[in-house]
């Protein structure tokens, strides 16, 4: 296949690849049962909300709007967010009711309510509730100024059937643990860096200097792809706290934590020898010298590197892959000693060299767990 055509089948699989890692998360059982429940949660609260006595049932718009909001994806998230919310609509409905008794034109107590609200939201321990304090009080001096007692009654009424009901909701359809999808996340990383690795490969492979330059974007997004893994990593412990199915499933988070921990060492390298290259072609942000010698022992030793990232993540042929790469970086390094070039080329040796370290502490650490 000609060097063009190699290229733009590269793109086309790293655009195909993006595209199902950003779908996958959506179309998933945990997704499915929540959307599930949010649609449950509505409807009951809606239609309790319509049978409380008086005035009570004139608001009953707000239990949907809380049951919405009471459907969390884990038990204690689902507790601690009604929790907050309901401490911060009780604040915001003091502030309004008490401006309203003030008996101040619409347009004080309006930009007060909202003034005040916004500053009580500074407050960090109210949590997911910060933001509805503003929200209520502005309600309270807009929308319930002819009936202030009657509105904050109601709103109080409906919003709290809504977070119960969306709660009760959360505990009958018991949401399923995280632990898989933390797990799939990972492994779905590591296939991308070891992507990542190769894709450089096939800049150093194609004619030099190459005309590429979406990989300096790709060393990017990698970082930002392990800060997402990290927080499923942390949704996962979550989903287990107060869940009766980690009653008979138990989950160790420390490997998942290592995983981590090692691939966002191994994007930072990544991120060098990206660096590196495009100083190399374009002299940006410093000029660095790669020796023509180098060229192809450097494109070896990334493809190494990619086989060896999923062998990591597969278990499969481990030994044959690290045992590549560790030759394959030794070359470079020899090629390095020779040339005798500067510092931006000693970075490339770095990176590879360290990358095979930290990849061979996290397999071992793995394998003494398994032991």
């Amino acid at each position: 296949m000609p060097n063009g055509e190699r290229t733009e089948t590269s793109r086309v699989a790293v655009v195909l690849r993006r595209g199902l890692n950003t779908a996958r998360p959506i179309f998933t059982r945990f997704r499915l049962l929540l959307a599930l429940k949010a649609a449950i949660g509505v409807t009951a609260a809606w239609l309790i909300g319509r049978l409380l006595p008086g005035e009570l049932n004139e608001y009953a718009y707000y239990a949907p709007l809380g049951a919405l909001l009471g459907v969390a994806p884990t038990i204690v998230s689902s507790v601690r967010t009604s929790v907050e919310l309901i401490t911060g609509i009780v604040i915001g409905l003091g502030i309004g009711w008490v401006l309203v008794a003030t008996g101040s034109p619409w347009y004080v107590r309006a930009p007060v309510a909202a003034g005040l609200g916004m500053l009580i939201a500074g407050v960090r321990k109210l949590g997911e509730g910060r933001s509805y304090v503003a929200i209520a009080a502005v309600f309270v001096v807009i929308i319930g100024a002819g009936d202030p007692d009657s509105y904050v009654a109601g709103y109080v009424a409906q919003f709290g059937i809504g977070l119960f009901v969306g709660t009760v909701v959360n505990l009958v359809f018991i949401p399923p643990l995280m632990y898989g999808y933390a797990r799939s996340r990972i492994a779905d990383l590591k296939s991308d860096f070891a992507a990542a690795a190769e894709d450089l490969a096939t800049v150093l492979t194609t004619a030099w200097p190459p005309d590429r330059a979406d990989w300096l974007d790709d060393a990017r997004r990698r970082q930002r792809s392990v800060d997402d893994a990290e927080e499923m990593v942390r949704e996962a412990k979550e989903s287990g706290r107060g869940n009766p199915r980690n009653l008979w499933r138990r989950f160790d988070a420390s490997s998942d934590d290592a995983d981590i921990e090692a691939l966002r060492y191994v994007g930072l390298r990544l991120a060098d020898i990206s660096d590196a290259l495009g100083g190399a072609i374009w002299h940006q942000p410093v000029a660095v010298t790669i020796p023509d010698e180098a060229i192809d022992s450097l494109g070896r030793a990334l493809s190494a590197l990619a086989e060896y990232i999923r062998a990591w993540n597969t278990s499969v042929d481990v030994d044959e892959a690290r045992e590549a790469y560790a030759a394959a970086v030794q070359d470079v390094g020899e090629v390095f000693e020779r040339a005798e070039t500067e510092s931006g080329f000693g970075t490339i040796v770095f990176a590879l060299r360290s990358m095979l370290g930290r990849i061979d502490e996290r397999i071992e650490e793995s394998s003494a767990a398994v032991e």
